[in-house]
């Protein structure tokens, strides 16, 4: 299993990709957003640039968050709080397509679900 070029090239060029899953409490909604990112050189994260190269597809990092919380917020505008949010998972530091494929492997079946953040109802990003 793995992206398909579309998505690697949106990754690559900063995009971050969300994907909706089955929340673990009924009432709840579970997003998995994928945040790339680069080292600049002092170091610390940068956006990617929009520049497509595939060189950049296995030295370019990514920040994962997979969390839920309650649907209710989606579409009535509440503010979401960080006690309302049920953390499933955060990994940072991820090194590479390969290795991101890798780990969403262990929970994720289908990649093809992953779509702009901004086509999602995610409303913590």
């Amino acid at each position: 299993m793995s992206f398909e070029q579309k998505q690697i090239n949106e990754l690559i060029t900063g995009t971050v990709l969300c994907a909706e899953l089955p929340a673990t409490c009924e009432g709840d909604r579970r997003f998995v957003a994928i945040f790339p990112y680069v080292l600049n050189e002092s170091g610390r994260a940068d956006k990617p640039d929009k520049i497509l190269d595939s060189a950049k597809a296995e030295t370019i990092y990514f920040n994962l968050r997979d969390c839920e919380y309650p649907a209710e917020y989606i579409g009535n505008g509440y503010e979401v709080n960080d006690s309302d949010v049920i953390d499933l998972r955060h990994e940072s530091d991820i090194k590479g397509i390969s290795q991101l494929q890798e780990m969403l492997a262990e929970f994720v079946s289908d990649f093809s679900i992953f779509v702009p953040l901004w086509k999602t109802d995610d409303v913590l990003f």
